[in-house]
């Protein structure tokens, strides 16, 4: 297999000469996920953590820059792919460190032995794995998890994430972020069988892909804290007005009168911890050639006061039939009422707030009357 040398952050790698970014690849290696390896690197030295497993990790990226960044040595590199294997082994040595290098069935690492910090970035669905890691993770230990298979989870494909997620999708203008809301869903709901309470602490859709760093804690109280945050979100396709609701408390009909569509179970709450989110922006040491990852976690961070799901303001124009105005304007108009308003790293159409969708339409630039069974709407 011929090699080409790369530099990333602060790391010498020899990766595939030859890549398509798939399956068939002999070792996987995704240049587009440098912005996650960098995120972890921050994670890592916010966390501090005495032991790291990366599950799959191809060329050993992930793991090296995060030995060669955070000083850490304690670390486990895995990949059952034994071409995988080898390559990660060149890279560690022409980097200087001595790390575990296995080349195991993902499952029997996790079985074997247990870490503070457990990555998980396979190519596809993650599942699989959850319950093991779970096991795994030691007390207060991060779970890092990847889903690159998200049209189960954004509602392409709903018989597929509900045989693979246990819940229901639906196909909103807001669906990355109805896929993320499942996708922790998933992993909280997995924990609370093993009486782990998982919390957020940060969480990001890019691109193909899903990721989401958990801190999971033994705690039954705080367990049953976490399954009142599971909830169901109502969705009503003809006005686009969306509420959490508990299984208990599903509601037949939508204000306008139409019947809601109902997308879960899945995670209601905030998906990234404030307070995490800074300790991340501080860890940043060159911020000016890191503007992006500053500019993702900023954005994140400022989201997390709003819980409801961002509107696609081209969606909200479309759906009123009017012209389409500036996204600012919009936001002024807001802010004018008395609203929260901040931007959303889910889509550059989008904005967050915490006016309903009635509310939404009442300003200005959207007030305009429709009629939906005699009842009407401003």
């Amino acid at each position: 297999m011929k090699t080409t040398e790369i530099i990333e952050g602060k790391t010498k790698l020899l990766i595939p000469s030859k890549r398509t970014i798939s399956k068939k690849d002999i070792v996987f290696y995704n240049p587009d996920m440098k912005l996650s390896r960098d995120i972890s690197v921050l994670v890592a030295k916010a966390i501090k953590p005495k032991k790291f497993c990366d599950l799959f990790a191809g060329t050993g990226a992930r793991g090296i820059r995060i030995a060669k960044e955070t000083g850490m040595n304690n670390i486990l590199l895995n990949d059952k792919n034994p071409e995988a294997f080898k390559l990660m082994k060149k890279n560690v040595e022409i980097n200087g460190l001595d790390l575990i290098i296995k080349n195991s069935d993902a499952n029997s690492i996790l079985n074997e032995d247990s870490f503070d910090f457990i990555d998980i970035d396979p190519f596809g669905s993650p599942v699989t794995f959850i319950d093991s890691a779970i096991m795994a993770l030691k007390n207060n230990g991060i779970l890092a998890v990847t889903a690159t298979d998200t049209s189960a989870l954004c509602g392409t494909y709903p018989r597929a994430c509900r045989r693979k997620y246990d819940s229901t999708s639906l196909r909103t203008e807001y669906y990355n972020e109805l896929g993320l809301r499942i996708f922790l869903g998933y992993i909280i709901r997995s924990g609370l069988k093993h009486n782990l309470s998982f919390t957020p602490l940060f969480s990001h859709c890019t691109r193909h892909y899903f990721r989401v760093y958990l801190r999971g804690e033994k705690s039954r109280r705080k367990c049953n804290e976490a399954a009142k945050k599971i909830k169901f979100l109502q969705h009503c396709f003809r006005c686009l007005n969306r509420v959490f609701s508990d299984l208990n408390n599903l509601k037949e009909k939508c204000r306008c009168g139409f019947k809601f569509s109902n997308a879960g179970p899945l995670w209601s709450e905030k998906f990234a911890d404030t307070t995490f989110c800074k300790k991340l922006e501080k860890n940043i040491d060159n911020k000016s050639n890191q503007r992006d990852i500053l500019k993702i976690i900023g954005i994140i961070r400022k989201e997390q006061k709003i819980k409801n799901p961002y509107y696609n303001l081209h969606r909200i124009f479309q759906k009123r039939g009017i012209p389409a105005k500036p996204t600012e304007y919009i936001v002024d108009n807001l802010r004018a009422n008395g609203f929260y308003v901040s931007k959303t790293h889910f889509s550059a159409l989008g904005i967050r707030s915490n006016a309903d969708v009635f509310q939404l339409y009442d300003i200005p630039p959207l007030r305009r009357i429709r009629k939906y069974k005699n009842k009407d709407i401003v």
